[in-house]
């Protein structure tokens, strides 16, 4: 993994300003502060190519400049794993993809990154990366640098502009960037959420239901918009070996427009295919919020893209390559950053949060299992109680404080970027509105909001999302997002954001559609890409049959109780009724009432996505290992439970293990294991074991987790 991830990460944090957040995104000084060494580039001066090389000496980033025009390559240990992607991008009035000249070749230096996590995969992070910066000029003798980065685990370019002086806002037109990838003769694979027409909050299925199978690499997606980052590819290098390639953005910090990627372009002759980047719509956030299109001016940069490989799943799952290159940490003091487990009521009762007896249930569980926090959701500003009389906020908190818990609040985004009924809405607009808002709530002790509804990746929204969530930080509030872009480096700059959803959730439990259907399927996916660029606020184990008739579940309970491991979120909301959870057996309500939320290091031992995935994530000396099986032979390509033609899917058990000695343990431990009954029998049994290792046979769609 090439860095030191060991460590528990303190309680305060230097405040990094405006300025200097700007800086440590682009490209770093080498300053003492930054341990910055500069070394020799190898460059072939003819030829305009620049090499950067990784600290291990194994990754390297090749930039090409060519008839002028620029392109980018990937190759590890010497062999091409990515080959030549374009880059460059086009403004209003200047062309950055032709006709360049190289104006400076640039120096490498070593930057060293070093940053605490307070909730994600890990809790520390000291590597370093290698950084060079190319220096071009288009046709009208305008600059542009390309600031490439080299890593153990992959790559990282951005583009950075100075400032013209004109004090004009220029619109980026369109960016020529691309990701290039052979095809293997097998096809490959490619695992991406479609980009949602309209309103893209990240909630679409990697594998389409109807001809269910695993995209190739280069099919297109069900939307005509294309794909969203992150980007899961299963490819091949030059001469045939296999590679996998994760692609996604990082350090955004509301200047530029969240990106996807426009429909893959194949090229039977070479082989290959190409992604390019594109950028949302006019008519996301039903038309407000401005162009979809970037607006740039003075100095400015694009966010870092980023290419993690590795020769499985499993090694491209382990990078931190999401936060290496995020914006430092926002906030100068982050002792009150309390990560937790919380009571989620609206999924088993969408009324809930209206009634302040049926929100009493969920209060009266997290006071049992230990939970900090309580998520009181949607139209909770409409509480009542039996007697029909409104609740005030100061109820509802002095109710949880009773128990030993503090809320979330939910609240909805709009303004005019929604036309959502739920209240409270319109209170996170304007900035004197919100910030008096949030003053109310940190006064009365609440400990977070939920924001939900954003639906657009639009610039303008971007920004407007992120002072929200500052403006929750300098109020000393946790703040959960929903209905929103997936993170791009947020877990390092925004500490107090403890989950983001931007995935299919466990609310589909409560869909009166079917799509329960996929979701182990799905879950083997997310795990290994939407989760591993952020924090992934699913609301977790569903043990219950179902939550509506229509949809029944189809995991086992293994599987559900594995699924507070396998996803990662400073947030877990717990989203089942007291009574699923509350009869449970002692040994399960200890381990709900236990399991981590934020984890000092993490390991994937196997991911075969659309079939299985097993994880290791360790908090102090205890490891957690979790394991699910997903793989579906068979599913039903409506909808409609209830038509004639319906029938519920089919998966195929599996045998996962795992060797204890991967993690570094030497000596037999025990393990407290709950699992699957059998292949052929989904019931839970709880076993205690001692060895280097164990085996478990899940059932279809059934899985395990073992506190080690």
């Amino acid at each position: 993994m090439g860095s030191d991830r060991s460590g528990k990460p303190s309680r305060r944090t230097v405040i990094i300003s405006g300025a200097a957040v700007a800086t440590v995104a682009g490209s770093l000084p080498a300053t003492s502060a930054q341990a910055a060494e500069r070394v020799p580039a190898r460059t072939a001066p003819d030829s305009g190519t620049v090499t950067v090389t990784s600290p291990d000496g194994r990754v390297e980033l090749l930039f090409r400049l060519d008839t002028g025009v620029a392109t980018y390559a990937v190759a590890v240990d010497g062999t091409e794993v990515v080959p030549a992607g374009p880059l460059g991008l086009t403004l209003d009035d200047a062309d950055f993809t032709s006709r360049l000249a190289l104006a400076d070749r640039g120096r490498s230096r070593t930057v060293a990154v070093d940053y605490e996590l307070l909730q994600g995969k890990v809790s520390r992070v000291r590597k370093r990366m290698t950084e060079h910066v190319v220096s071009l000029r288009n046709g009208k003798g305008l600059l542009m640098e390309v600031v490439l980065r080299a890593d153990n685990e992959g790559v990282a370019f951005r583009y950075r502009f100075p400032d013209r002086g004109d004090g004009l806002t220029h619109t980026v037109v369109s960016e020529a960037t691309g990701l290039t990838l052979r095809v293997p003769a097998d096809g490959g694979a490619q695992f991406t959420q479609p980009y949602t027409v309209q309103k893209p909050k990240y909630q679409e299925w990697y594998i389409p239901r109807a001809g269910h199978a695993v995209p190739a690499l280069g099919d297109a997606t069900v939307s005509p918009r294309g794909a969203s980052f992150p980007l899961l590819a299963r490819t091949a290098a030059r001469g045939g070996r296999e590679w996998w390639v994760l692609v996604s953005e990082s350090g955004m910090d509301g200047t530029y427009a969240a990106c996807h990627l426009a429909q893959p372009v194949r090229d039977p002759a070479a082989g290959t295919v190409t992604y390019t980047v594109a950028f949302p719509h006019d008519d996301e956030a039903l038309g407000t919020l401005g162009p979809g299109t970037p607006q740039v001016g003075g100095a400015w940069q694009t966010p870092w893209r980023f290419l993690a490989v590795g020769r499985s799943a499993a090694r491209v799952a382990d990078t931190t390559l999401a936060t290496d290159l995020g914006v430092p940490c926002a906030l100068d003091d982050t002792s009150w950053v309390r990560p937790g487990a919380a009571t989620f009521s609206w999924l088993m009762d969408h009324t809930s949060p209206t009634s302040l007896e049926a929100t009493l249930k969920w209060f009266e569980l997290g006071r049992a299992m230990g939970w900090p926090y309580a998520l009181v959701d949607a139209k909770w500003d409409r509480m009542t109680d039996a007697d029909g009389n409104a609740v005030p906020l100061e109820r509802i908190v002095a109710e949880a404080a009773a128990r030993g818990l503090k809320v979330f609040l939910w609240h909805n985004s709009g303004g005019g970027n929604n036309n959502g009924a739920s209240t409270p809405r319109d209170l996170m607009v304007d900035a004197v509105t919100r910030r008096a808002r949030f003053r109310l709530l940190r006064d009365a002790g609440v400990a977070g909001v939920k924001v939900d509804m954003w639906e657009a990746d639009k610039q303008r929204l971007l920004a407007w999302q992120r002072e929200v969530v500052e403006d929750a930080g300098r109020h000393r509030l946790h703040i959960v997002l929903h209905n929103t872009t997936v993170p791009r480096g947020w877990d390092r700059t925004y500490p107090h954001l403890l989950g983001v959803e931007a995935g299919m959730a466990s609310e589909n439990y409560s869909n009166t559609k079917a799509y329960t259907d996929q979701l182990p399927e799905q879950t083997t996916i997310a795990a290994v890409t939407r989760n591993i660029v952020g924090c992934f606020d699913y609301g977790t184990t569903l043990l219950s049959p179902y939550a509506l008739p229509q949809s029944p579940r189809r995991t086992s309970d293994a599987h559900e109780l594995a699924l507070t491991v396998v996803y990662q979120s400073g947030f877990n909301g717990f989203a089942d009724s007291p009574e699923a959870y509350l009869g449970q057996s002692p040994e399960v309500r200890e381990l709900l009432g236990t399991v981590p939320v934020a984890w000092d290091e993490t390991r994937f031992l196997d991911a075969d996505p659309g079939s299985h995935v097993v994880v290791a994530r360790r908090k102090g000396r205890t490891w957690y290992v979790a394991g699910v099986n997903g793989r579906t032979l068979t599913i039903s390509p409506g909808l409609d439970s209830a038509a004639a033609d319906y029938a519920p899917p089919t998966g195929q058990a599996r045998r996962l293990t795992v060797d204890l000695r991967e993690l570094g343990i030497r000596r037999p431990r025990a393990v407290r294991l709950f699992a699957d009954a059998s292949a052929t029998d989904p019931g839970l049994r709880h076993t205690v074991l001692r060895g280097h290792g164990f085996a478990v046979d899940t059932a279809p769609f059934g899985g395990f987790v073992a506190v080690v």
